[in-house]
Order: structure tokens, then C-alpha cells, then sequence
């Protein structure tokens, strides 16, 4: 159905996009230099008002010219839709902020004008990034937008493969953690993989296709640079007997956060049904 393909479309080209903001909001190193070519095409095009750049090569030293600044990144609005079969376009404002080495502080607002190129399994990838002024903000008061940015990302992903776990149950590897504890409101207690596949693989026997709207998000960085998460899905799925389904379900994750990895981890996870799972008449 084309909704659910619409779902997945926006959680694809999320997950890419708060991976955007990641590297300018860490200090930098290979790795995380790395995980941002991760997300480009390699004939990307990337412009704005100080000029036109084309293909990955030279990114690397680009971002060297952003070492020692503090950035933060507050996306307030994103629109994602499908061009053709084989891209997306994601519109997006955002309020950027920055201190400099030198203690100066800049804060404005941008709109992204992007394009991403489709891959079978696999996430997209930037092929057009335009970014335009569109106002100055006065006086900022600068606040980190790296662990919100973070945890989008991770969980427009996680819903993503929840979504097609049919053919990417064993994409979820890198996004669960060494030790992980799943309390799921369906299921008893899961903190093995062995366990998780087993419990996702009942999930097609029940639900063809399905959709997350997330809301009310929070998210904290805490003492230990583990990110605390809490979040309500709307969800809403056509079951194996093609009937429509609705549920609501209120989820506390606690993510793991090593810094040069391309996703954070699921550490624990404790899910609350707050609409039970229920078929539509």
C-alpha cells in the first residue's frame, strides 16, 4: 500500500538526514568524517552561498575548517516526498548555531532543499544538498542539538527496519548493543539476539504491513553519554487477515552512544501499550 511505502520513505530519509548534522557537532576524527561520506553519493552536489562543490572528494578537508566550533543543529520542520522510483526530496528549516574558536556566536536560520537517490535494502543517498539563509536570529542563546539529532536518527531507522523486518531483521545488529534489555508490552523480557529474531519473526505471522508516526519526543544526554529517550508511537498496520489496525504505545529507551559508530544502540527498551493492539471495523 502506498501509504506504508510513504511511512518508510520519510523514516529513510530521516535517518539520513540527522546523520547530516552528526559530524559538525563532535569533534572530529576519521571515523566520524568516515560515517558522513557514508550518507553521499559519490557525484553529490552540495551547494549554498559560498559556492558549488561536486562529488565526495575534498569533504574530508572541508570539514577540517570547522575544528574547535561548537555547531548545533534544531530541525523544526521536514517534508519528505517521493520524486520517482528511484528518489526522494526532503525540504527542511532549521535553526543553526554556532560558537567559534574565537568566542564569536552566529545563530540563523536555513532551509535544506535535498534529493536522495533510493537503494534497494539499503538506505538512501544525498545527491543534492542546497542550503539557503533565511534569517538572522539576535542575540542566541546556544543549546547542543547533537544527542536529539542523534536519537532521531537512530529511531527513524529502528522504525524503518521494524517496518520491513521481512527482509531486514539482520540489519538490527548495529543497532542493539552488546547487553541489551527489550521490554516489550507483547512479549516477556528479550536480552539475547537469538531471542529478538526469534520474537521478530513471529511479527510477519501477525502484521503484513505497518506505519510509526512518532510524537511528544524527549531526549537527554546523560552523566555516562547514554541518551534517554522517551517517545509515543501512533502505529497503525493491515493484519494477515488484511484487516486495518490501530495501537498506541509509549516507549523509555536508554541508547548506547559510541560517537565513531554510524548509529547509536539500544541498550534498554520498555514499551507501554497505551491504545491496545486492536483491528479496525
Amino acid at each position: 500500500m502506498e501509504k506504508f511505502k510513504t511511512i518508510q520513505n520519510n523514516h529513510l530519509a530521516l535517518t539520513q538526514y540527522y546523520r547530516w548534522y552528526q559530524v559538525y557537532e563532535v569533534p572530529l576524527n576519521k571515523a566520524r568524517v568516515d560515517n558522513q561520506l557514508d550518507i553521499l553519493a559519490d557525484d553529490v552536489e552540495i551547494s549554498s552561498q559560498a559556492g558549488t562543490s561536486k562529488g565526495k572528494l575534498g569533504i574530508a578537508d572541508r570539514l577540517k575548517m570547522f575544528e574547535g566550533w561548537q555547531n548545533a543543529h534544531h530541525v523544526e520542520n521536514t517534508s519528505v516526498k517521493q520524486l520517482n522510483d528511484e528518489e526522494l526530496s526532503l525540504e527542511a528549516d532549521i535553526l543553526y548555531q554556532n560558537i567559534r574558536p574565537d568566542d564569536s556566536r552566529y545563530s540563523y536560520k536555513i532551509h535544506y532543499s535535498t534529493t536522495l537517490r533510493l537503494r534497494e535494502n539499503d538506505l538512501p543517498l544525498f545527491t543534492k544538498v542546497h542550503l539557503e539563509p533565511t534569517g538572522t536570529i539576535d542575540n542566541p542563546q546556544f543549546q547542543s542539538a547533537y544527542a536529539e539529532n542523534r536519537a532521531k536518527s537512530f529511531m527513524h531507522y529502528w522504525l524503518y527496519l521494524m517496518e520491513t523486518a521481512s527482509v531486514n531483521g539482520d540489519k538490527f545488529q548495529e543497532l542493539l548493543a552488546d547487553q541489551f534489555e527489550l521490554n516489550l508490552s507483547t512479549t516477556s523480557k528479550i536480552t539475547c539476539l537469538e531471542g529478538f529474531n526469534e520474537w521478530l519473526a513471529t511479527i510477519p505471522n501477525q502484521v503484513k504491513q505497518s506505519g510509526h508516526y512518532p510524537k511528544n519526543l524527549s531526549v537527554t544526554e546523560n552523566a555516562d553519554h547514554t541518551i534517554t529517550v522517551s517517545v509515543d508511537f501512533e502505529w497503525e498496520g493491515i493484519s494477515a487477515q488484511n484487516k486495518p489496525m490501530v495501537a498506541e504505545t509509549h516507549h523509555e529507551w536508554i541508547l548506547e552512544n559510541n560517537l565513531n559508530e554510524r548509529f547509536a544502540r539500544m541498550k534498554m527498551m520498555k514499551v507501554t501499550q497505551t491504545k491496545p493492539f486492536q483491528t479496525v471495523e
